[in-house]
């Protein structure tokens, strides 16, 4: 466990190898099953609920019926996570061919809004917890196996793969010294 900034950070973050494959995956994290989709943070609650009418327009019928009757969002003040449609799908999930992609992030695309998506999807399949303070890990999904796979092939880290999201969530200056950290780590370990 490294410490940066108010952040702990796994040892498994620094060495995994990964590079999303969606073209094997399918988009699984749209569509991973158990209810609750993915979390939203408070602050995000109202740019989510504001592209989520905008993306609205990329949605099937189905999927617009069901946000009709359920809403963009289920939970409570710290504890938000997206609609899911039998307990599977996002609410938010649009099908390019057999790949599950974002409506909201096809809107922001194509320009209709800032709001990317919640940073929990963009993060995945790094996860932020809260053990007393934030507790950033990599979350190891079944699903995710081809991501690592095309991640080993590449020789690509995960902080690498994800620099877009962590640069999000965390900033550049944090994104050079988790660099920076995971070269040193790297160092120690092979010395």
């Amino acid at each position: 466990m490294i410490s940066l900034d108010h952040l702990l950070i796994d040892e498994v973050v620094l060495n995994t190898r990964f590079a999303c494959d969606v073209q094997h995956c399918k988009g699984a994290c749209c569509t991973l099953p158990g209810g609750a989709g993915a979390p939203v943070r408070d602050e995000e609650v109202e740019d989510f609920k504001a592209a989520g009418a905008v993306a609205r327009k990329y949605l099937t019928e189905s999927s617009q019926q069901h946000l009709d009757a359920h809403g963009p969002l289920v939970g409570r003040k710290g504890e938000w996570a997206t609609t899911c449609i039998d307990d599977k799908d996002c609410v938010f999930v649009v099908y390019n061919g057999d790949v599950a992609t974002c409506a909201i992030e096809k809107a922001f695309h194509a320009g209709e809004t800032d709001f990317r998506k919640p940073i929990s999807c963009h993060l995945f399949p790094l996860r932020v917890a809260d053990f007393g303070g934030p507790y950033v890990y990599y979350e190891r999904f079944s699903e995710c196996a081809p991501g690592r796979a095309l991640g080993e092939r590449t020789n690509t880290p995960l902080i690498v793969s994800a620099r877009e999201s962590i640069v999000r969530a965390f900033g550049e200056d944090f994104y050079n010294r988790l660099n920076e950290s995971a070269s040193e780590y790297h160092a120690e370990e092979n010395a």
